[in-house]
């Protein structure tokens, strides 16, 4: 972000949309230990009572906080008002710098000077923010710093009041202490009936990664169909050898003599005659 002069314009967000950023950067730079839910909404009150309840916001600035000296960061000038003791009242009046207006406005309760402070002055000079995020981060950092550090534990202990007295006792606002703590008690509270609790997204469970071939169920796979068989070659079983004599209960007739068949045959001629 190049430090520059922005043109005051109003960033209008809702207050669930800054507590949800103030919660994170309080958790971050203070420390999730030390935050609380009550003492976030303190601040959220205070926020919007400097922003009329997040409508008058001017470039993301929630916490009216104007540019000190060593401010690096963008600026804008917008019209204010200050309550003052007399005699600083009058020397704002009797020198106001070039391009700029100092008006008296009239006296508060307690006899402070109210003065009306527009145009290029020092008084009325702001920082300027083009994001909801570095606002919120860098106004944590403001208010974690040694002038106000303090105030804040006294938030994050649920004590409206002293919080509010504090900062004023540290310089942070000029107006009566007693209606500006009441007015962060009840924006504190009317905050902490309407805004959420962020439900926080729960990651997906830890899976193991495998290849997209191995998640996938296997399809069935046809066999290949098998070439039709030729039939069987009929094989000629080998001859078999003819038993020897006297092996598995056979015998062979031993020829008979050649005088026996001749002797046979005669008489088998003659039966036949």
């Amino acid at each position: 972000m190049t430090a520059r002069e922005l043109p005051a314009r109003r960033t209008v967000v809702s207050p669930a949309e800054v507590y949800v950023a103030l919660r994170l950067q309080l958790e971050a730079q203070l420390g999730k230990e030390q935050t609380t839910r009550a003492g976030t909404m303190i601040l959220l009150g205070q926020m919007a009572l400097e922003t009329g309840r997040f409508k008058a916001t001017m470039n993301y600035n929630f916490g009216g906080v104007k540019c000190g000296p060593g401010w690096k960061g963008c600026w804008q000038h917008f019209t204010t008002t200050e309550h003052l003791p007399e005699d600083e009242a009058a020397a704002y009046l009797s020198q106001p710098p070039p391009g700029s207006k100092v008006e008296r406005v009239g006296v508060d309760d307690s006899g402070r000077v109210i003065l009306r402070f527009s145009g290029r002055h020092p008084v009325n000079r702001f920082r300027a923010y083009e994001t909801l995020d570095d606002a919120v981060a860098s106004h944590v950092r403001f208010l974690l710093g040694p002038r106000y550090r303090t105030s804040v534990m006294l938030a994050m202990a649920g004590r409206p009041d002293d919080y509010a007295h504090s900062l004023r006792a540290a310089g942070y606002y000029t107006g009566d202490a007693s209606s500006y703590a009441r007015n962060v008690r009840l924006l504190a509270k009317e905050y902490e009936e309407a805004v959420q609790e962020p439900v926080p997204t729960p990651e997906p469970p830890h899976r193991e990664v495998v290849s997209v071939a191995a998640s996938v169920a296997p399809s069935p796979v046809a066999e290949p169909a098998k070439a039709p068989q030729e039939p069987a070659a009929q094989v000629a079983a080998p001859p078999v050898a003819p038993l020897p004599q006297g092996v598995g209960g056979a015998t062979k007739e031993e020829p008979l003599p050649w005088w026996v068949r001749l002797l046979r045959w005669l008489l088998t001629l003659r039966a036949r005659r």
